[in-house]
């Protein structure tokens, strides 16, 4: 895989995410998300991060933490998992308005995405956090830029396990 060009911050995203994900193993699936710029992270000796530090993608249901559903969610669009890729989405794919197979035609023309991504904004809204971000696919020679808010219910009485996680509400990215 080739190493994803570098955005300010992004760095300290995978570092932070490399922490949750370390402590999401260690049973503390209700950690408070960690705050971006926590620690000191040091970039590699290229100068370039590559989102293949990160371990398998993890699913959204276990992490409260938006950035590190994000960089999941990155983790397998880098490595063509489609059906992760897709289970990311609200209603577990069905909320892309796609089909899993159309999904993975739609998605599978990308020969060798990296991503980009840029410094996301959290907000919450009438019982729900939102949390948008900019992301540029980079496929060789071509870019594609757009946007993905993901969305999670505040632990509200009633709220479905489904509503409670970070899933893709909507995305401009279009590959």
């Amino acid at each position: 895989m080739r190493p994803a060009s570098v955005q300010p911050g992004l760095i300290v995203l995978v570092a932070v995410a490399v922490g949750a994900i370390a402590l999401s193993g260690c049973g503390r699936d209700d950690a408070a998300p960690q705050e971006q710029g926590s620690g000191t992270p040091s970039a590699p000796p290229s100068g370039k991060s590559s989102l293949s530090i990160l371990p398998k993608a993890v699913p959204p249901s276990i992490s409260r933490d938006p950035q590190e559903v994000l960089l999941s969610w990155a983790k397998a669009v880098s490595l063509k998992d489609w059906p992760t890729a897709y289970g990311y989405w609200g209603e577990h794919g069905s909320a892309s308005g796609l089909t899993l197979d159309q999904f993975t035609a739609s998605w599978g023309k990308l020969q060798q995405p990296d991503l980009e991504i840029g410094k996301g904004v959290l907000e919450g809204a009438a019982g729900s956090s939102y949390y948008s971000v900019p992301v540029t696919i980079v496929d060789g020679k071509r870019r594609i830029p757009g946007a993905i808010v993901w969305r999670r219910v505040n632990d509200v009485d009633g709220a479905t396990p489904e509503q409670l996680r970070w899933h893709i509400e909507s995305a401009t990215l279009k590959p």
